[in-house]
């Protein structure tokens, strides 16, 4: 282990060959209180040039421990004449709302106010006190959950706005310097219990390895992550290649991805690319396990899907797997006149009385008897739980949502097809999809009502009225 006393020129050495700041630079230091991060701002203070700026993060998860550590942090920037920002959040909470756990919720906030933070103090950088130890117990934490290449990569000296200046140096020799030139921190107690996996590789697997292999286990282990990096950047070459291949948008403008094209390359490739995309759509909630449930997706039958954290979805079509982004669809209703044409949300639907029945469209365009519905009012409005009809061509009742299912519509597309109803509830048509058994043509018929349901373009505005 070296010296304590050369950290602060082997700080200076190393933040400057990497080229992690320059003079004069503003940056943001996530300050928790604990002994790694008040060390890094004191060895950013040494830079005299830098403007510094604090930010804490109280997580209130530990209590009246976690408003303590929040004044420490606060007193230190008050006696050094340097700002500071503060955010409390309810990290437990939103980690049940949301189905994360506690580790994965605090990350996001805690990273989503730091760059709030960033953005406000126009900084350059944000520096967190991430060392040489915290990397290789994220490499073994990857290595359990069975990471890829870019997982085994570990921890980033530099992304998205974050540098971590820290990562040449080991946590002993931190708070030895600490105690050395007597810099007050504050000590988590949760730390040293094993409730998270982390703490249980630091407290119980890392001394078994330097055990086994001396010293250099954490060395070693970075070592492996830096030739795990150049790998991962070569293969994110090939990936994004893959995926300018294979990757399209619908004229709806839904993405999807082609399945042949997908399965033409190598698996790993295959793995790469579709975490790439992912990770897009729910960011660091993407897990191997929702690589590899796409991929499966894309051997299955047509109609299969894959839900993904944060109600996002992958769709098997029968050449493409569709990615849909997670959205409430407003219900809607709207009255609706024979000759008259209406706009609903990305469709439009049309009527008009006709002598006798024309060529038939398709789903898009049927031919019901008028004189089947009276005197009632019509009305478009989206499909409700308990919705039933008798299908054209099939004996009984069904309910519309069974028949959805069997006829394998998109969970994205069910609340925007528009049901045709009278105004005591019998369903007339589903649109573009099945028209009702009571209302068709029969030999009896005497005055003929054309319905039309047709896409409008993509790029043209949709609104729930009368054009």
């Amino acid at each position: 282990m070296l010296s304590p006393a050369t950290l602060p020129s082997r700080f200076h050495e190393f933040a400057t060959r990497q080229r992690l700041f320059a003079e004069g630079d503003a940056l943001v230091v996530a300050v928790s209180g604990g002994a790694d991060s008040m060390v890094l701002l004191e060895l950013l203070r040494r830079q005299r040039s830098l403007k510094l700026c604090l930010a804490h993060c109280n997580h209130t998860l530990r209590g009246s421990e976690s408003d303590a550590d929040q004044s420490f942090v606060e007193e230190y920037a008050r006696a050094s004449g340097l700002p500071c920002e503060v955010c409390r959040a309810d990290t437990a909470g939103q980690a049940q709302s949301r189905g994360l756990g506690i580790p994965e919720a605090a990350r996001e906030i805690r990273y989503t106010f730091l760059h709030e933070v960033r953005q406000r103090r126009g900084a350059r950088s944000i520096a967190t006190a991430h060392h040489a130890d915290d990397n290789a117990e994220t490499i073994l934490m990857h290595l359990f959950r069975g990471a890829g290449v870019r997982g085994m990569a570990g921890i980033a000296l530099s992304s998205g706005g974050v540098v971590r200046p820290l990562l040449f140096a080991r946590r002993q020799e931190i708070e030895e310097f600490a105690r050395a030139e007597r810099i007050a921190f504050r000590t988590d107690s949760s730390n040293g219990k094993d409730a998270y996996q982390r703490n249980a590789i630091r407290h119980h697997l890392m001394p078994l390895l330097e055990r086994i292999s001396g010293d250099a286990a954490v060395d070693n282990i970075n070592r492996a992550g830096e030739r795990f990096r150049g790998l991962a950047d070569y293969i994110g070459q090939e990936s994004a290649r893959v995926l300018a291949s294979c990757l399209q948008r619908s004229e709806q403008g839904i993405e999807q991805l082609d399945v042949a094209a997908l399965l033409s390359h190598p698996r790993f490739l295959q793995e790469h690319a579709v975490l790439s995309l992912l990770e897009g759509w729910v960011g660091a909630q993407t897990a191997s396990e929702h690589v590899l449930a796409v991929l499966e997706l894309a051997l299955k039958e047509p109609g299969a899907r894959v839900l993904l954290p944060g109600g996002a979805e992958v769709y098997r079509e029968r050449k493409d797997l569709l990615l849909l982004r997670a959205r409430e669809e407003a219900p809607f209703s709207l009255p609706v006149e024979p000759g008259a044409q209406y706009a609903i949300g990305p469709y439009r639907f049309a009527s008009c009385y006709v002598q006798t029945p024309g060529p038939f469209g398709g789903p898009c365009r049927e031919f019901i008897d008028a004189e089947r519905i009276g005197g009632r009012r019509l009305s478009l409005r989206s499909w409700r739980e308990g919705d039933a009809f008798f299908p054209l061509g099939m004996r009984g009742r069904k309910k519309i949502s069974d028949f959805f299912v069997d006829e394998k519509v998109p969970l994205h597309e069910k609340q925007r097809i528009p049901i045709l109803v009278t105004d005591d509830g019998d369903v007339i048509w589903v649109c573009g999809r099945r028209l009702d058994e009571r209302f068709k043509i029969t030999q009896s018929t005497r005055r003929v009502l054309q319905l039309e349901f047709t896409r409008t373009s993509p790029d043209e505005k949709a609104d729930h009225g009368q054009r």
